[in-house]
């Protein structure tokens, strides 16, 4: 049997150092303690735009489609039609939304991808989305602004105690024995058998990710009821993620406490300045809709293009010319429109090149190996035989059905070659800005996964591209 926490000689300082072994070599929560703080720092960083976090959003095929659907749920539903691009989420609902939206996802999924094979590790972590669900339902009835800040403060709420179970699983059955489930008691039982508390661990991890301040508050424990907290403030979250983890952790213990249940609520209504009843429907919604969120494989992401890619396109060209009608930018037209080029043909990379100081230089793009590749993606203004200055030249849309053809392969470029050596086809659609080639959107399949591109595909992608050269001539 393992030796227990407490009895080691440095206390706090030996818990933490084997929590970091443990951790370090799964490797899941390391990678999860980057993404928060990217998204953050993508955030609270004002020099970015639309197209860094939805760039940072799509290199992940799954959190991409799982934002969408989350994007398009009851909580949104009337901020403004359907949405089927991250840059429509991020334009319709604001970057912070879309961000929380992507790391609470990112959280979950993390979680479900690293969680020991154990019945312990499943319901701490059913609790956790049980939890996120409650609140999420909770502040869809209160109409809060960016209300998925609260479903991450909630989710973030159990990252103590999901520490312990996955990375500690005899210390916390043992904590499970001292407090029969009653999660009121799991700090002073840690306390006592790992020497440390729930909330200090917590805490603790907290500050090594460098969480936002609103996070970190919330997964303490100790709260003070303020029935004049404005919901989405920072004691209003704290209240929302110890309540809605409370509640969980009640049903989950046991699903037929009807009255644990009703006594919990009227303790927390107050505070949370919303109704009883609201929030008992705001549970049986989580309830009901628990089986949903259960823990599942993904599918993997598709390799080429998919089956409805002329819909998709169909649907992205009324989606822009209705975003730029309400008065949508060109960088947010510019990021919008690659999305949808992006996913609608199943592409594994789209950037644009613009002319800049005597060259064509990749600025903005999705996919596979982006953004690092994109300094790479530079060619001189001056003529060359390549197709890249045959488009350019003559205004002309290109398709490369296989680079390695004899009649294609001359054609290539060598600084294409070396950027992009995974490359089986690729588009090019130039941008004629007052009758001269300004730049150029570029499209490519890997190796393998090439496709053909129909005449009606070609027809969408051209009105996109003219739909963003109508946005450059409004914003000239």
């Amino acid at each position: 049997m393992t030796t227990l926490i407490s009895t080691f000689k440095n206390g706090k300082a030996d818990f933490f150092a084997l929590l970091a072994k443990r951790m370090s070599e799964k490797g899941d929560f390391p990678a999860l303690s980057k993404s928060v703080q990217h998204l953050d720092e993508l955030m609270h960083d004002e020099d970015n735009n639309i197209s860094d976090i939805t760039s940072a959003i799509l290199n992940d095929f799954t959190l991409t489609q799982k934002v969408i659907r989350l994007a398009n749920s009851a909580m949104y539903s009337g901020m403004g039609g359907e949405i089927t691009t991250i840059t429509h989420a991020a334009v319709v609902l604001g970057m912070d939304a879309i961000s929380h939206i992507a790391l609470g996802i990112r959280f979950v999924d993390t979680l479900s991808a690293s969680a020991p094979d154990s019945e312990a590790a499943r319901v701490e972590l059913a609790k956790a989305i049980l939890a996120g669900d409650i609140a999420r339902n909770v502040v869809t009835k209160l109409n809060m602004v960016n209300g998925e800040e609260a479903v991450v403060c909630t989710l973030m709420h159990h990252l103590g105690r999901l520490m312990l179970v996955f990375y500690f699983p005899e210390e916390w059955s043992r904590i499970q024995e001292i407090t029969g489930g009653d999660h009121t008691r799991e700090n002073d039982a840690a306390l006592e058998i790992v020497g440390i508390t729930i909330d200090e661990i917590s805490q603790e991890i907290a500050k090594n990710w460098r969480l936002p301040k609103k996070i970190s508050n919330s997964m303490a424990s100790a709260i003070t009821f303020d029935e004049t907290s404005i919901p989405g403030s920072a004691d209003w979250l704290k209240v929302m993620a110890n309540f809605a983890g409370g509640a969980a952790s009640i049903i989950v213990r046991n699903n037929n406490s009807k009255e644990d249940l009703k006594n919990f609520i009227s303790h927390f209504g107050g505070s949370l300045l919303i109704s009883d009843e609201d929030i008992t429907e705001s549970i049986g919604l989580a309830q009901s809709a628990a089986q949903e969120y259960a823990i599942k494989s993904e599918m993997e992401k598709p390799v080429g293009k998919p089956d409805d890619s002329r819909e998709r396109l169909a649907i992205g060209v009324h989606e822009v010319s209705a975003a730029l009608a309400q008065g949508m930018d060109f960088n947010g037209a510019l990021s919008m429109i690659l999305e949808t080029i992006f996913t609608g043909m199943g592409f594994n990379r789209v950037a644009t090149f613009f002319r800049d100081a005597g060259a064509f230089k990749a600025r903005v793009g999705f996919g596979n190996m982006m953004p690092e590749v994109l300094p790479k993606l530079i060619f001189s203004e001056a003529y060359a035989a390549d197709v890249f200055h045959l488009s350019l030249t003559n205004k002309a849309d290109v398709f490369i059905q296989d680079v390695t053809s004899s009649k294609a392969a001359s054609s290539m470029p060598a600084w294409f070659k070396e950027a992009l050596p995974d490359v089986g086809a690729f588009i090019l659609l130039p941008l004629v800005f007052n009758g001269r080639a300004v730049g150029l959107v570029y499209a490519d399949w890997q190796t393998g996964a090439s496709g053909l591109v129909e005449p009606s595909e070609l027809s969408s992608m051209g009105m996109l591209r003219d739909h963003l050269m109508k946005a450059l001539a409004k914003r000239k």
